[in-house]
């Protein structure tokens, strides 16, 4: 295990501490600010979103770079000339969306103002408005499209057309330095255009310039990103469930604040540079004051929903990663050596046989305390007690505890099948107890099976199919011990009251129908 990422070794999944760190504390996060808004919708969200994510597979990596890049490079050929129809229709959306969002945020913005406090607001929402408009038409048409959208948007003196016009037919395809070669050309046209001081022309057009359109034109960009991840990764979907677990496990374990987020997967291996955070933060260093001014306000943009949307899949840690490892390798590759340890392991050895111990206790637990809460039997023993000699006086008491369900943490070891009256915690124990027994019965037979085959052949190894089985028991086994090892640690928290159950209600609610019944 490693302290921070490397490339190297988040392609081989390698854990490393800050990634684990990284993952309980998003959990955490998340789940505070639950508690703290009394709101799970972005758990749900997060819920949602992250197996579509994560079906990522190699064919769909090389399709999303492929079609980014041609996004990028402006080869999608979506202008008004060539394509009027398209181009056109990406336009009347982008006004469409923004004028929706406008109207939505007008309805409650601008309900009881008046003056000039009304007209700010509208003058506002207006801006607004073209924005979301823009950046929706720069996510559908295209980043040089974009850029030249820009040109026209700002500047419609005749002068300055040209200049700005061969400014974009010149600016290599490099991300925001598009956005930067415009901007750099507008001001000088300013310069030459109004009569205004150069420091002051700089600041205000630099400024009203991003805030207006170089932020829109990242978003539309990091936009048309996340369309071509999602859109590549539906186009492999088996291919994609099959790479789930090991994604997954990279997410969880292997990915950490020290490696860099990309736009498109796979993108850093066509260029390192190009649209990549390190490539941004060289420009920024090396650049003019405008590529810095820009750099610093158009990485959040890029780059922070990739962090937020990492920190979102790990947070998810705690629903779909015991689902990952019931899945992980299954159908991978095993050599006859970790068949035969397998096997050997499921079958004689000391750590199932103390799983085999605790079978048989739970086993003999749930059947002396259901005998016991029978009415029939019950009313015989207690016939029997009453009538016991002094030196069987401890029976009475025993009795009287397995009996009474009221008692203080009765349902970790007292198992009642008359109804049934079982917790969810208890039914996990039990379904343990039974996977135990049938590995038990199985794994024989598997051995037997392997050692008559090592008779013929010494280099035999157990079935592949067989193994799939032992090792799928093994797994869900092993979920329902760690799943029963929570929920009763909550119960034995709330049992013992450690945290007062009458204040589980809101998003807590599910909290108090497991466990309330029980206490």
């Amino acid at each position: 295990m490693r302290c921070i990422s490397t490339p190297n070794s988040v392609r081989k999944n390698q854990p490393t501490v800050l990634a684990i760190f990284e993952t309980l504390v998003a959990v955490v996060a998340y789940w505070g600010i639950a508690w703290w808004l009394d709101t799970h919708i972005h758990l749900l969200m997060s819920i949602c979103v992250a197996p579509l994510l994560l079906l990522r597979s190699k064919e769909s990596t090389e399709k999303g770079v492929l079609w980014f890049l041609a996004y990028f490079g402006g080869k999608t050929k979506i202008d008004p000339k060539e394509t009027p129809v398209r181009f056109w229709a990406i336009i009347l959306l982008g006004g469409l969306i923004g004028g929706i969002c406008v109207y939505a945020l007008a309805k409650s913005v601008l309900i009881e103002q008046t003056g000039w406090v009304l007209l700010i607001q509208i003058f506002g929402l207006g801006i607004l408005g073209i924005v979301i408009s823009f950046m929706v038409a720069v996510a559908g048409v295209g980043a040089i499209a974009g850029a030249a959208a820009i040109a026209r948007v700002i500047l419609t003196l005749k002068s300055g057309t040209g200049a700005i016009g061969r400014a974009v037919a010149r600016a290599e395809p490099r991300g925001i330095a598009v956005a930067g070669a415009v901007m750099k050309t507008v001001v000088e046209v300013m310069e030459r255009t109004i009569p205004v001081p150069t420091v002051i022309t700089i600041a205000v057009v630099g400024n009203i310039f991003v805030l207006l359109f170089g932020i829109p034109f990242a978003a539309g960009i990091w936009l048309r990103s996340l369309a071509v991840r999602v859109l590549a990764t539906l186009r492999h979907p088996l291919k994609g469930l099959k790479t789930l677990p090991d994604n997954w496990r990279r997410i969880l374990w292997a990915l950490d604040f020290h490696h860099i987020p990309e736009l498109v997967p796979g993108l850093w291996v066509h260029n390192p540079s190009f649209m990549s955070l390190s490539g941004f933060l060289n420009e920024n260093r090396n650049g003019s004051w405008e590529q810095r001014f820009i750099t610093i306000m158009v990485i959040p943009t890029l780059f922070l929903p990739s962090f937020l949307y990492r920190w979102s899949l790990k947070s998810t840690c705690w629903l779909y990663l015991p689902l990952i490892y019931l899945g992980g390798g299954l159908s991978g590759p095993f050599d006859a050596k970790e068949k035969g340890l397998l096997v050997a392991g499921l079958h004689k050895s000391r750590w199932e046989s103390s799983r085999r111990w605790l079978m048989i206790l739970v086993v003999g637990s749930a059947v002396v305390t259901t005998a016991i809460n029978h009415p029939a039997f019950g009313t015989v023993m207690r016939e029997f007690l009453a009538s016991v000699p002094k030196f069987l006086g401890f029976l009475p008491p025993i009795f009287a505890l397995l009996t009474e369900h009221a008692a203080d943490l009765a349902y970790l070891w007292a198992f009642d099948f008359n109804g049934p009256n079982l917790a969810p915690w208890q039914w996990l124990n039990i379904l343990g107890a039974v996977i135990t027994g049938l590995i038990f019965f199985y794994s024989d037979r598997v051995d037997r099976v392997w050692r008559l085959a090592k008779e013929q052949d010494s280099a035999a190894a157990p079935e592949s199919a067989q193994v799939w089985v032992l090792l799928g028991m093994a797994r869900v086994r092993n979920l329902c011990a760690v799943l029963y090892v929570l929920l009763a640690f909550g119960y034995v928290i709330l049992a013992l009251g450690g945290v007062d159950a009458a204040g589980f209600a809101g998003w807590l609610a599910p909290v108090d129908a497991l466990y309330g019944p029980y206490l």
